[in-house]
């Protein structure tokens, strides 16, 4: 549990949507992370943002790991998943006439 360890910032995000994002990507690999002010920053993101983004936290003996998955690449490749996404936003092809 975190809450028993000493934390540290691993990265600072502009947004919510961005901490959560990664937030997932650490904990599909077993690292446990908190975003700082959530609260605040849910309710308030002007002020999360001046006060200088909001810090996504790991325990401090997990910190080397979370930065390595944090630079790593996605690792799908350019253009797999593009094409699923044309053929969900392709319209559909025009009727033949048959009714």
């Amino acid at each position: 549990m975190l809450e028993d360890q000493d934390l540290v910032p691993v990265a600072t995000f502009d947004t919510l949507s961005e901490a959560e994002i990664a937030k997932g990507l650490l904990e599909a690999e077993g690292i446990e992370a908190v975003v700082q002010d959530r609260p605040l920053a849910s309710l308030l993101p002007p002020v999360a943002f001046a006060n200088g983004g909001l810090a996504l936290l790991v325990a401090q003996d997990e910190l080397a790991r979370a930065q390595e998955v944090l630079a790593t690449p996605d690792q799908t490749g350019p253009g797999e998943g593009e094409a699923e996404t044309e053929a969900m936003a392709a319209p559909p092809a025009p009727d033949d006439g048959a009714v």
